[in-house]
């Protein structure tokens, strides 16, 4: 028999068993693709959660609601993760980054939404959870939320540069701030928050206790919402637990603007990113 007709007989059963494997994966694939696809979905929900789960672990990272999800990466000059989630909050953010080993070296959060619970199924598909399943699809989930990251990933140095120089706009939101001071109404946000602050302040503890620095911060709100119920008792419960000036990262509302009852307009968001970065460069020089 012929070198060359040995060699095909030798890779005859390899080809074959090879075929048969790929056949067996790609039936598996086709059974659970629904599943798959809706993970990859979740990822595309939230892809500043996908980069965390898959990125190396940021110096600095801020966690909040969509109050601070509104200041994109962008926006700063010093590099960090900004994992605030739209309709979310800080606590979960938090719980999140605590189920890592690796921690970052300064967390910033904020404090201004303290009604709402830690959600686990964040927690559960973003956090450090070895009983996730389908572990064997989280390297096609780091190549798909790299290449989605890099295809809309649009620089901000443009806005940055140029939004500063304008004069503030103005803004007609009256009927969404009367719109949310109903919803506030008649509500003892006490009891509601009080149990949301205890979550927040027991992870800030643990996470502190594991050598992480964490900085409070309360963002600026609509002037009229300044003395509602719900941002005073919120601002209460937190200087309450953490009183110590020390903790807080002043911001001013100078020249700010609201698009709407609770979010910043561009040119806003990007004066109080540069506070943040005015304040995290004064940590680095301190150290």
């Amino acid at each position: 028999m012929r070198p060359v007709a040995k060699t095909i007989l030798a890779l005859k059963w390899p080809l074959r068993l090879a075929g048969i494997a790929l056949a067996i994966f790609l039936a598996y694939f086709a059974v659970n693709f629904s599943s798959l696809y809706a993970r990859v979905k979740l990822d595309r929900s939230y892809p500043a959660l996908s980069r965390y789960a898959f990125e190396r672990t940021p110096d600095v990272a801020i966690v909040g609601s969509s109050m601070s999800f509104r200041m994109y990466e962008g926006y700063f000059s010093t590099p960090l993760r900004n994992i605030s989630i739209g309709g979310g909050s800080a606590a979960t953010g938090l719980a999140i980054v605590a189920s890592y080993r690796s921690l970052p070296k300064l967390i910033l959060v904020e404090t201004n939404i303290l009604s709402r619970r830690i959600e686990q199924n964040l927690v559960d598909a973003f956090g450090d959870n070895p009983s996730e399943p389908y572990q064997w699809f989280k390297p096609i989930r780091a190549v798909i939320s790299w290449v989605y990251y890099y295809v809309k990933y649009s620089s901000e140095v443009e806005k940055v540069t140029r939004l500063p120089l304008l004069p503030p706009s103005t803004y007609d939101i009256r009927d969404n701030v009367n719109a949310t001071i109903a919803e506030f109404a008649g509500k003892d946000w006490d009891v509601i928050m009080r149990p949301q602050m205890r979550e927040l302040s027991d992870l800030v503890g643990e996470l502190e206790r594991r050598g992480c620095r964490v900085v409070l911060f309360e963002l600026p709100v609509v002037p009229e919402l300044r003395n509602n119920a719900y941002f005073r008792v919120a601002h209460r419960l937190a200087r309450d637990a953490f009183p110590e000036e020390g903790r807080w990262l002043q911001i001013s509302d100078k020249e700010l603007r609201w698009v709407d009852s609770s979010h910043f307009d561009e040119r806003s968001a990007i004066l109080v990113a540069r506070q943040f970065d005015h304040f995290l460069a004064g940590q680095s020089s301190a150290r």
